[in-house]
């Protein structure tokens, strides 16, 4: 997407997207605000998981890093977009999180130091802001200074997507926990980040570093595998009710569908792929990986918080999806065309 043209299309078709949201909450609200939950978390692990590889690579250096710049540039710039984005969650907060109805389950404590509307919008506005200062300090900062301002910006990362991803998925269905969810969720951004550059990125076919940006994604899709299987296997084989039983709320269609195909097309397929040569480190086989890695991505989203509002709530969450997406993509676009502010050329993103 180049030209002004595109970019309006775009924004057009985003803006029928998102009407379709707005009649979906006229007819359930509920299910309307979990699907634009699963939207908005699909997005946010692309852009701070472009903006968390731009950190990566700029304290290890590759040329990975600059074969994948042309999309993980525009996507961090484009993570302010994060605070609009936000702004239908925290209005729906009451439909979406039972703590904010006072529920008996939740400690009284709890629901009054942490697990509260202001609390809540506080700790998102603080993950917005500090993502949003390093995607604007990051291109404006080199040498020593850059990589000290990666290394810190890392350690931010690291405790507000804990945080965060608390908040905006587990605390759905509170009181149930997971220690290593943080580490799940910073691991499948980088994973959705990678699995949206092999699709984009504007590679030569036979660029070596090709290769370098496909094994990235097969050891981030093996670190996500094997986190999240070694949660499911403690969670099961602990047998604490309060925690299996949100694994047993989803053992009904079409939650235990979208479980298979998240673990299918979000790993299986992936690992197979990519272990092998031919696929790794070409662009074109790559590019249909990492699209089949994305849709797995989507899947594991929507099982994670749609089903407490039903079925139904797959339909605005497909619209979420594709609003939000072809608002970022206008959006991405444009800051692509944009000469960066160290003097290098303007970036494209065909």
């Amino acid at each position: 997407m180049t030209s002004a043209r595109d970019r309006i299309a775009a924004l057009i078709a985003a803006a029928a997207a998102l009407a379709g949201i707005v009649l979906c909450a006229i007819v359930d609200p509920n299910a309307a605000a979990a699907g634009w939950l699963v939207g908005f978390v699909f997005w946010t692990q692309i852009l701070v998981g472009s903006l968390s590889l731009i950190m990566i690579h700029r304290l290890t250096a590759g040329g990975w890093g600059e074969v994948a710049a042309p999309v993980l540039e525009p996507c961090a710039a484009a993570v302010p977009l994060l605070f609009l984005l936000a702004v239908p969650l925290f209005v729906a907060i009451p439909a979406l999180y039972p703590w904010a109805q006072h529920p008996p389950s939740v400690k009284p404590d709890v629901l009054s130091l942490y697990l509260n509307r202001p609390a809540f919008v506080v700790r998102s506005l603080v993950a917005f802001a500090g993502w949003s200062a390093l995607a604007f300090l990051l291109p404006r900062t080199s040498g020593g200074r850059g990589q000290l301002l990666a290394a810190l910006g890392l350690v931010f990362h690291a405790v507000v997507v804990s945080s965060v991803s608390i908040d905006w998925y587990l605390s759905i269905e509170a009181p149930f926990t997971s220690s290593s969810f943080g580490a799940s969720v910073a691991i499948s951004s980088l994973v959705a980040a990678l699995a949206w550059t092999v699709v984009r990125m504007p590679a030569a076919e036979t660029d070596p570093a090709v290769g370098d940006v496909g094994a990235l994604l097969l050891a981030t899709v093996l670190g996500i595998t094997y986190i999240d299987f070694m949660a499911v296997l403690v969670i099961w084989y602990g047998d604490i009710p309060r925690e299996v039983s949100w694994f047993v709320a989803r053992e009904r269609f079409p939650w235990i569908a979208l479980a298979i195909a998240a673990f299918g097309l979000g790993a299986v397929i992936p690992t197979l792929a990519l272990i092998q040569h031919r696929f790794r480190n070409r662009l074109r086989p790559l590019r249909v990986v990492g699209a089949v890695t994305l849709i797995g991505i989507v899947a594991y989203d929507a099982y994670l918080v749609a089903a407490p509002t039903g079925a139904v709530t797959l339909v605005p969450a497909l619209l979420s999806i594709i609003g939000i997406g072809l608002m970022i993509v206008a959006v991405a676009s444009f800051l692509a065309r944009r000469p960066a502010s160290l003097g290098r050329e303007p970036l494209d993103v065909r």
